[in-house]
């Protein structure tokens, strides 16, 4: 048997068990419930990461354990109680225009509406800078039933390893959200579900 042969044995052996570690690894993290001190919403939260919360408009921070030479992966909620109610493309306007403030430049990967906990929804996938120089890339999800408007911000960092690890997770903690329409300033009034 020559050896590309012995090769040829043993790829199957070989391709079973690096899919059996890689499909052990991929288990996702186990998720806590978290609801704001307003009672605004609640989002699933993996165990191990830190959160804070508070009844200001940035409602919720959390981030995920601190790896050597990395940011942490983070999930902001901003909440905003308005005196109508807008669309999530108009929340998604306004929240670019806070962007321009904040982080000053991004590239945008991809935008346009879809869903979230069945309500419209606007989201934009976009990569940034800090100011440190380190490479990120966001996912901002609106959502603005009533008159409230929600606007969920999953960031990791931008290279290819995170983009395929840890950009599902985000997604993934994104799709938890759920807004409390009993809170609402405009309760009663058009819910912006999807029908």
């Amino acid at each position: 048997m020559r050896i590309g042969e012995r090769i040829g044995v043993w790829t199957p052996v070989l391709a079973a068990v690096t899919l059996a570690a890689a499909a052990v690894h991929a288990q996702p993290a186990a998720l806590r419930i978290v609801q704001d001190p307003g009672n605004r919403f609640t989002i699933g939260i993996p165990d191990d990461w830190r959160v804070q919360t508070s009844t200001k408009d940035r409602a919720l921070t959390a981030q995920s354990p601190a790896t050597p030479g990395q940011l942490s992966n983070t999930i902001d909620v901003i909440t905003r109680d308005l005196l109508r109610a807008i669309t999530p493309e108009n929340c998604a306007w306004q929240a670019a225009q806070v962007m321009w403030f904040t982080i000053h430049h991004w590239t945008t990967l991809e935008e346009g509406p879809g869903t979230l906990a069945g309500f419209r929804a606007y989201s934009r996938r976009y990569t940034w800078r800090t100011g440190t120089g380190e490479e990120r890339r966001s996912i901002q999800t609106c959502v603005t039933p009533g008159r409230r408007a929600f606007v969920i911000v999953g960031t990791t960092n931008n290279s290819p390893k995170a983009i395929l690890r840890d950009l599902p997770e985000l997604e993934r903690i994104i799709s938890t959200f759920r807004p409390n329409l009993s809170t609402d300033p405009g309760a009663g009034g058009s819910s912006g579900r999807e029908r």
